[in-house]
């Protein structure tokens, strides 16, 4: 019967009810197909269906390793008030992420670097895009962490100067500051408290060319240096790395040393960067980032990571840091960095260098209680020992009547300092040649400086060896007197004819007491891309001879 109902009385409403159905159906099956293409309402933000996400929002997210899970905790908090929201977190270091920036490689929209240097980089390429730096999530100043045997031993107690660091056992080995934001604003701290004295240029240059050569990965460096095993040195790090270290280590904990003359802090910005989905439901998601990192509970994971929260007077409770004397220097603009990094760049690379020091009569003249002859012999000792094993050195000394007629002698070819001499290294050749320097000074001889200079430059050229700053260093006391020679247009002209711009070898000038020709000098090491210093006293030899020795060239 009910059968028979339908038929007689339910024909159009069955007609009116396939029709529904199809609707329905079709409408679903339509639904389901902008889903898979990931289609959002107008207005960009997911649709909502009764069982869950009409998309799943993922928001790419770049920090640096020691920041990450201050930014992991904050996506959590957001991600558990929404489900359809998910934060996945790169770590970088922020040099990395700059030049990933500039090369259009980076898929996240929003970058945290640990210093807004790093920012400037990339908006310096006109290729880039705009970067604009937002609110300041965190901070931590750079410092020395010392390990416990050393820190015993040396007697650290509070800030130290940086004369007083670099001339001794707490001496850092660093980060390469081309990638390590710590170990440049470290060098900005030592080179603004050292530079424009020739002591502090000296002593800041050789301590570079050392460090330079025992690079290594920042966290490696902190976890060596925790380990206290026999010989490990200081080491560059963090306010955040030592207090982290403190915490998780008893046994051997890290001491923290703090330059007297302050250093800046890491600075944690958030950076917004572009994308393709400016979206709603995008912009409510970096907001709700932004809002959980800087509201209550992410200053409360900013300070529980060891970080400084903006604003803090506090600062952690970390031995070797009295209040105020971290993170005091502001941080290096874009010309103070890339003025660190290019001294940086010019001692990384290992020097190829022929000193060549004057015998003549008049270096037997007092200067002091010592003879002229005998300082540079003391400064050639000490620059020597501060050389990298890797680099490569010769030694001449000239005067007039050499024997075989030249003007100069060999004392010792220019060999990497590692090679083996004798009993020892050429290294050790080398400091015994200078060591014993007035013993070959020559009594009524006289200064031949040009044929001297013309041949050093030559036995450079033809030995030249890419890779190396391939350079000659002459110091003398008086001027030209051998009139069998050529003469200073002579040499000028010959130097000019030799100059190869792809294989530069400047010549640097060592004027020593009034009787120095300075002008000559001067025009010498114009002419070879090189620099002329000059001692007026003989007893300032020592500081300039040896700043001499140690400048470096930048490579062609």
């Amino acid at each position: 019967m009910a059968g028979d109902a339908t038929t007689r009385g339910g024909g159009t409403w069955a007609r009116v009810l396939g029709a529904l159905v199809v609707v329905v159906v079709l409408g679903l099956l339509a639904w389901g197909l902008l889903r898979e293409d990931g289609a959002t309402d107008p207005t960009g933000a997911p649709s909502p269906t009764g069982g869950g996400c009409a998309q799943q929002l993922t928001v790419p997210v770049t920090t640096t390793a020691d920041f990450a899970p201050v930014v992991v905790a904050a996506a959590d908090r957001v991600e558990d008030g929404d489900p359809c929201t998910t934060y996945s977190v790169t770590t970088s270091p922020s040099a990395d992420t700059a030049e990933q920036i500039r090369g259009g490689t980076v898929l996240s929209r929003v970058w945290i670097p640990d210093s807004d240097v790093w920012v400037e980089r990339v908006n310096q390429d006109p290729r880039a895009p705009a970067l604009t730096v937002g609110a300041t999530l965190a901070t931590t100043p750079a410092l020395i962490a010392v390990p416990t045997t050393l820190a015993e031993s040396a007697g650290v107690d509070g800030p130290q100067p940086w004369q007083e660091i670099l001339s001794g056992p707490l001496a850092p080995r660093i980060a390469d500051p081309m990638t390590s934001s710590a170990s440049l604003l470290l060098l900005h701290s030592a080179q603004t408290a050292l530079a424009g004295t020739p002591e502090g240029d000296r002593l800041l240059g050789a301590a570079m060319i050392q460090m330079s050569r025992l690079v290594a990965d920042p966290y490696e460096l902190v976890t060596w240096a925790g380990e206290d095993v026999e010989g490990a040195s200081a080491v560059v790090a963090t306010e955040q790395q030592v207090t982290q270290q403190r915490s998780a280590t008893v046994a051997t904990p890290l001491e923290a040393l703090v330059p007297a003359e302050g250093t800046a802090s890491l600075t944690y910005s958030w950076v917004p960067l572009p994308g393709t989905d400016n979206g709603v439901g995008m912009r409510e998601a970096l907001a709700a980032l932004e809002e959980a990192l800087t509201g209550e509970a992410g200053v409360a994971d900013v300070r529980a990571a060891g970080f400084r929260a903006p604003g803090d007077d506090a600062v952690p409770d970390l031995p070797g840091v009295p209040a105020g004397a971290a993170g005091t220097l502001p941080p290096p603009g874009t010309a103070d960095a890339d003025a660190v990094v290019t001294l940086w760049r010019t001692v990384a690379v290992d020097m190829r260098m022929l000193a060549v020091i004057d015998v003549s009569g008049s270096m037997l003249q007092p200067a002091g209680d010592q003879t002229r002859i005998a300082l540079a012999g003391a400064s050639a000792q000490t620059a020597m020992s501060v050389f990298p094993l890797t680099s490569q050195v010769g030694l001449w000394v000239f005067s007039t009547d050499h024997p075989g007629g030249t003007d100069w002698t060999e004392l010792a070819p220019i060999e990497p300092l590692h090679a083996e001499s004798g009993a020892g290294t050429h290294r050790d050749t080398l400091l015994e040649a200078a060591a014993t320097l007035s013993e070959h000074a020559r009594p009524g001889a006289d200064t031949g400086l040009y044929d001297t200079v013309l041949a050093a430059y030559r036995q450079v050229q033809e030995s030249y060896e890419p890779g190396y700053v391939n350079s000659v260093v002459l110091l003398t006391d008086g001027v030209n007197e051998d009139d069998d020679g050529i003469s200073l247009d002579e040499l000028l002209a010959e130097l000019q004819e030799r100059i190869d711009p792809s294989r530069p070898i400047p010549v640097i000038t060592v004027g020593m007491g009034a009787g120095a020709d300075e002008e000559v000098l001067r025009l010498i090491a114009a002419q070879t891309g090189g620099r002329s210093y000059l001692a007026r006293n003989p007893a300032d030899i020592r500081t300039v001879f040896v700043d001499a020795l140690t400048h470096r060239p930048r490579p062609g």
